[in-house]
């Protein structure tokens, strides 16, 4: 029995001395900690990862010669090898990876992943490049202008034909959807101030895991996190802008404080901002049409931040942000005639109230908890969004009855969700990945009415319920993504009555006064997603990628215009579309290069189409659309950098659903092709300069009816060129100075949307030569 005992003890006791345990802090340079750093034992499926406050614990059987290695996504990987003691505390300080800082990618609160682990097309934008961008912009969507395979903006509150790779896409703040789907608003791009944003994340192509309305892909807001590292920091801008053509009452004014900052546990981020601007002149000096106008606004803008550290694997976090436009104007529109005269702003009383977003609040809750149990991580999100918007006084709903001279209609829309994720690590062999999987629950309540109260869309109530998952797994240089998710959707439409419509001036109506029996419509849809990237060669990494979307395509415009008795007889069926790309990344010594044809697809469409009444119904035909887009970065020369990309986006319809696909859509979703080109300087740090010029083409495939005129969507297309300036002084470690000219050489042209929409009234001539003058104060 001792003979047994001795020899049990001989084999088993070199194991338990070999018990291993090490722990301790990793950092930055500026000794902030890392999150979510990779820990792991060398050539083992031991592992782990760091806390919201950069610590970590690991244990494992020691080895004769056992390798601890630390990797992070943005940072170098490094390794240690181990002292022979027991318990070893390591503290780790890792250096910012330049190469790897472009691909990090967040998508709406779901996963942290770096772009070789995403088969699909990618756009970011990083903090330093929207307040670069923001110095030559009016709104967001200016903001947007340079990323490949997105329409040019309005200049204007709305953001009608701004889709991404020809389709609708769903718009996010910190993944709250801002988008309206069930009655397209297209005020969602411009409802957030850049002072708030930390970077723009643009997922290009159908996704499969986002929901509603996501048919272009998604443009993610992030907004800014707190400075861990500091008690408290306080960054102070004061900014004004103006015309350089005639610069009388253009002057505008923009003041930003920002104070951020961690103590103990908790971390905080508190920013308020107000923007004034003057009024818009065009290259001749001329006052343009303040309708749907940035001109003459005032803006509110206020985010606030807290996260608290509940323990090291356990944390919440609370966010609000706030965000009003309101025009006041003192100009009236002149209304000019289409290809001919421009339509002006002239001195006069608009008889509306001020148009523009009302407000726009957004509150979400998030909690974390790392390894909840076995290789999984927990995120509860719960959100909510309340946002309304008001649009310019018009004569087009004129009533007698009621004795109304026209009206301006608002969108009312109030969504409230919860998603719970999850997110299983694991490791088979040469195999190693992760699987998310979880729920979306949303309710989304929009209507749309007019000021004076009378009813247009009625209110309409959907209740979305998402299980969905996604698999992702690694095998050597391979990188393998799949998804699903199914879609269980429940909108219910009360009773309501059509508004009667009448043309200015006549007693007798053209249209409406149709009384509807409401209902409940159902839409339930499985979307799939699958992609393969190869990630052997940094000079070649190609991907391919098939993926889904659901969407409802804009109910309340159907519905507002039905002439149907009952819900049921409307024809609202939703749209899948399937998104079919192939592309690549490559890395040449300091330059890299980006490319990607797609193909998608849809049985239904949701293309507008004008009636001769001048209301609009979607268009239910099959439609394709097909594109590519090339990116090019490379350093010249020191310090001097030169970047270029392309966008080129075609869309057809099958009028006969026959496959032919031989009429081309409209301008309003297809937009020209598309060049950016810059040139940067930057000087010890302490100076940059960046020159860029965007190119839009032409795009004419429509002829005119019999009276010459064009219909909506249809009008040519001509080309025009504009260039922008930014640069940026040190004037001390403190203080920065920064200057922004847009249209450096006041060029003359009209927006694409003034020439596609063929309509008198928005034939409006874009900007002359603008500048925006900032002094940032960082303490």
């Amino acid at each position: 029995m001792k003979c047994i005992y001795l020899l049990t003890l001989f084999f088993t006791l070199p194991f338990f001395a070999q018990q291993k345990t090490v722990q301790g802090k990793v950092t930055d340079q500026n000794r902030i900690p890392i999150p979510y750093v990779t820990v792991s034992i060398k050539n083992s499926s031991i592992g782990t990862a760091t806390d919201n406050n950069g610590n970590y614990q690991i244990t494992f059987q020691e080895s004769d010669h056992p390798i601890i290695v630390f990797s992070a996504v943005g940072y170098q990987t490094i390794t240690r090898d181990l002292p022979a003691n027991t318990t070893v505390s390591l503290n780790i300080i890792l250096q910012e990876d330049l190469e790897q800082l472009d691909e990090i990618v967040i998508t709406s609160n779901r996963t942290r992943e770096t772009l070789d682990e995403v088969p699909s097309s990618v756009s970011v934008l990083s903090s330093a490049q929207i307040e670069n961008l923001a110095k030559t912009s009016n709104a967001m969507a200016d903001v947007l202008m340079e990323v490949p395979g997105l329409a040019l903006g309005t200049n204007q509150t709305s953001s009608v034909g701004q889709t991404l790779r020809g389709r609708n896409m769903l718009v996010l703040i910190d993944g709250i959807p801002q988008s309206t789907p069930l009655r397209k608003g297209s005020r969602d791009i411009n409802t957030v101030d850049p002072s708030t944003i930390e970077r723009i994340e643009v997922i290009k192509g159908a996704t499969a895991i986002y929901g509603n309305g996501s048919d272009g892909g998604i443009v993610n807001y992030i907004t800014k996190k707190p400075n861990r590292g500091r008690k408290l920091e306080s960054t102070t801008t004061l900014g004004t802008e103006g015309g350089l053509v005639d610069i009388n009452n253009t002057i505008g004014a923009k003041v930003v404080q920002t104070l951020s900052g961690t103590i103990d546990k908790v971390s905080y981020v508190a920013s308020g901002s107000f923007r004034q601007t003057g009024v818009y002149k065009d290259a001749d000096g001329t006052v343009i049409s303040p309708y749907y106008g940035l001109g003459e606004t005032s803006q509110y803008s206020a985010l606030g931040k807290i996260n608290y550290d509940i323990t090291d694997r356990q944390s919440i976090a609370l966010m609000y942000n706030y965000f009003s436009s309101r025009q006041d104007s003192d100009y009236i529109a002149q209304v000019g005639v289409y290809g001919e005269s421009p339509t002006i702003g002239v001195l006069g009383v608009d008889p509306g109230e001020d148009q523009g977003n009302r407000y726009n609040h957004n509150a979400q809750l998030t909690y974390d908890y790392a390894d909840i149990f076995t290789n999984t991580d927990f995120r509860l999100n719960l959100y909510l969004q309340d946002f309304k918007t008001v649009y310019g006084f018009t004569d087009s709903f004129y009533d007698p009855n009621l004795a109304f001279d026209g009206g301006q209609s608002m969108i009312a829309s109030t969504k409230k969700g919860v998603r719970f994720n999850f997110k299983t690590s694991y490791h088979f062999g040469a195999i190693q990945g992760d699987l998310l999987y979880g729920l979306d629950a949303l309710n989304d309540k929009t209507s749309q009415s007019l000021v004076d109260g009378r009813p247009w869309v009625p209110q309409l109530d959907m209740r979305n319920f998402a299980p969905y998952a996604q698999l992702k797994a690694i095998y050597k240089n391979f990188v393998f993504k799949g998804g699903i998710r199914l879609e269980n959707i429940k909108i219910e439409i009360p009773d309501y009555t059509t508004l009667v419509r009448y043309n200015p001036g006549e007693t007798e109506p053209n249209s409406g006064g149709v009384s509807i029996n409401g209902g409940e419509l159902d839409y339930n849809a499985t979307t799939f997603n699958v992609g393969l990237r190869y990630n052997k060669w940094s000079v070649f990494k190609p991907f391919v990628s098939f993926s889904q979307s659901f969407s409802v395509a804009d109910l309340g415009r159907t519905l507002r215009s039905a002439t149907e008795n009952t819900v049921e007889q409307i024809n609202s069926e939703a749209v899948i579309a399937n998104n079919y790309e192939i592309g690549f990344n490559s890395r040449i010594g300091k330059t890299q290069l980006a490319g990607a044809y797609y193909v998608s697809t849809s049985d239904l469409g949701s293309t507008y189409r004008e009636t001769e009444s001048g209301a609009f119904e979607i268009l239910r035909q099959p439609e394709k659309v097909y594109g590519f887009e090339l990116s090019l970065n490379t350093e010249i020369a020191r310090n001097l950098n030169f970047g270029t990309s392309v966008s080129y986006t075609q869309g057809k319809i099958d009028t006969n659903d026959d496959n032919s696909y031989k009429q081309y859509m409209g301008s309003d979703r297809i937009p020209p092709v598309k060049t950016v080109t810059y040139l940067a300087y930057n000087w010890k740090e302490k100076f940059d300069i960046r020159l860029s010029h965007i190119y839009s083409g032409s795009r004419d495939h429509f002829d005119p009816n019999d009276q010459g005129d064009y219909t909506y969507g249809q009008g040519p297309v001509e080309d025009f060129n504009i260039v922008n300036l930014t640069t940026n002084y040190q004037l001390s470690p403190s203080t920065e100075l920064g200057i922004g000219i847009k249209n450096l050489f006041n060029t003359d042209y009209y927006n694409l949307i003034s020439q596609w929409s063929a309509r008198d009234s928005n034939y409006i001539k874009a900007n002359g030569t603008q500048f925006n003058l900032s002094l940032t104060v960082k303490l």
